[in-house]
C-alpha cells in the first residue's frame, strides 16, 4: 500500500483477468475504488506479484511485477489520478 498524500493505493495481480489492478481509498479500512486495470495480462508476456517501490512519491507510482515468460522482474510506473 502507498499513500499519495490524500490517499492511499494498492496494487494486486488479478486472478480472473490475469493483468494488474490498481485501487484507491480515502482510508486503509475503505471503501476502496472500483479496480482499474494498470497491466493487462498478455501485455508483458503474462505478468504477477506486483510490489509498490517503496521510493514512489506523489502521484508517480513505480512498481515491480514479475514476468511468466522468463520470470524476470520490471520495474514499471503509472500516475495516480482520481
Amino acid at each position: 500500500m502507498h499513500f499519495t498524500g490524500d490517499r492511499f493505493v494498492m496494487v494486486y495481480g488479478n486472478d480472473v483477468t490475469g493483468g494488474i489492478d490498481l485501487r484507491t481509498s480515502p482510508s486503509p479500512e475503505g471503501p476502496w475504488s472500483e479496480p482499474r486495470q494498470i497491466v493487462a495480462r498478455d501485455s508483458a508476456g503474462g505478468i504477477y506479484a506486483p510490489f509498490i517501490h517503496p521510493w514512489s512519491t506523489g502521484n508517480d507510482l513505480y512498481f515491480t511485477a514479475s514476468r511468466w515468460s522468463d520470470y524476470n522482474v520490471m520495474l514499471l510506473h503509472t500516475t495516480v489520478s482520481g
